[in-house]
């Protein structure tokens, strides 16, 4: 089993502007992060600032704002952090729950899942 990386596009929430992202899969991460910089180039505002907790225990405060990603021939909006220089470019669970899309990590990618409805 290994890691599970792909190709995004992230965008702004009117789907003006797209870019790509190479991005690993991290179930364990709440929400995506991707390059500050180029979030503040799609002119994704920052909407609030939120704790996280790192995986050595330390807690960080990121910056969070809302973008669009297209994957797996989706497109939908979801919470994206914007990451600082240096950090990795993750796509989290908020995002893999909100297109239906779980890890298959023997074959190293997403595959479709189905929702729960109460």
């Amino acid at each position: 089993m290994g890691e599970v990386r792909l190709t995004i596009e992230v965008g702004d929430v009117r789907e003006d502007r797209f870019e790509q992202v190479e991005v690993l899969v991290d179930t364990g991460s709440t929400y995506s992060q991707v390059p500050g910089a180029l979030l503040r180039r799609l002119g994704v505002p920052v909407r609030w600032e939120a704790q996280v907790r790192l995986a050595d225990g330390r807690i960080i405060t990121d910056q969070i704002g809302q973008a669009s990603i297209r994957l797996e021939g989706k497109t939908f909006v979801t919470p994206v952090t914007f990451g600082r220089e240096g950090e990795p470019n993750l796509l989290g669970l908020v995002a893999l729950e909100t297109a239906m899309l779980a890890v298959d990590p023997v074959d190293q990618r997403l595959i479709p899942t189905i929702g729960w409805k109460a």
